[in-house]
């Protein structure tokens, strides 16, 4: 029996230096500020060289906006309801009714996933109804498609859409969500129409086989570093923590659009559309840095391309 946990204490929020800076300039030169500190802070400037310089930086919409905070910190979600309409419905009304205040991440399966909830995809009893399976969308004009790579091993291609790692079949004219680290999902048992409650997130290397078979609605845009120091279960037990005073616990979950808006933070994530975010992505795929003395293939694995965001005031 999975029970909740509640701890009189208030979330504490992130914030960076550079966010007192940000508050106190004009519109274009905080949003220039913006892009640099937000590139710094990932580490894209290093990694992609000067393109770094045209990045676009959108705004997450605050209906598609999730802070939960756990003991070990605070980590940022944003919903995608383009890919998983029904299942970021229920997610959003179970968050607005205050369901995972107290729950913990019972099942954590390091290198894989973290799961957490009321253990619903484990037999508990659950009046929370079933949600039908999302595994993949269909192809439309305007799902902006931004490529990474063509005939990978597991789809014909693979890129970005609304910031997200998506694979794409234009014969099946399907898309769906990759298994990249960060990514958020629901949990099921063996039934294709089983999630219900219990959600994962992959804290381990891409378990891409799994594309196509989970409703895969969210990801982490800020707060990984949180998730990594999510308490482990052993590998004897499935990752199943028995010992549930052991387990990292879910303090609040809240969604930004229920914050009153002076109070509320502001997450920014890349614009996959934008010429800047093309050219990273050539930078990523070429490697002319001086560093390669054997030159790699120019082939890029599109969990491979960084894609945090930022947190700001």
């Amino acid at each position: 029996m999975h029970f909740r946990y509640l701890e009189n204490q208030e979330p504490q929020a992130e914030h960076s230096v550079r966010e007192r800076v940000e508050t106190r300039q004009p519109a274009g030169k905080r949003n220039a500020l913006m892009a640099w500190a937000g590139a710094c802070l990932i580490g894209l400037i290093p990694v992609f060289g000067q393109a770094a310089d045209e990045l676009i930086w959108r705004e997450v919409n605050p209906d598609n906006l999730v802070f939960m905070e756990l003991n070990e910190g605070l980590v940022t979600i944003e919903l995608n309801p383009r890919f998983a309409p029904d299942t970021v419905a229920q997610f959003r009304r179970l968050v607005q009714e205050r369901f995972y205040d107290g729950l913990s991440f019972y099942r954590v399966i390091d290198g894989f996933v973290a799961q957490g909830g009321d253990g619903s995809d484990l037999g508990e009893l659950s009046m929370v109804p079933l949600i039908d399976a999302e595994f993949e969308t269909e192809l439309a004009a305007d799902l902006a498609f931004t490529l990474a790579q063509k005939n990978e091993m597991f789809a014909p291609e693979t890129g970005f859409i609304d910031g997200f790692p998506v694979a794409r079949d234009p014969a099946l004219k399907k898309a769906w969500i990759t298994h990249c680290p960060g990514i958020v999902a629901m949990a099921r048992n063996d039934s294709e129409n089983s999630s219900r409650t219990d959600f994962y997130i992959v804290i381990g290397q891409a378990p891409r086989y799994l594309d196509r078979n989970m409703n895969v609605f969210g990801r982490v845009i800020h707060g990984m570093d949180v998730v990594q120091r999510i308490q482990r279960g052993a590998e004897s037990n499935n990752g199943i923590i028995q010992d549930e005073t052991a387990s990292s616990r879910i303090r609040s979950m809240q969604l930004a659009a229920d914050v009153p808006k002076d109070e509320r933070m502001s997450a920014f994530v890349m614009d996959t559309t934008s010429k800047g975010f093309g050219n990273l992505l050539k930078e990523r795929r070429k490697r002319k840095q001086n560093f390669f003395h054997n030159q790699p293939p120019e082939v890029l694995d599109v969990c491979q391309v960084p894609m945090s965001g930022r947190v700001t005031r």
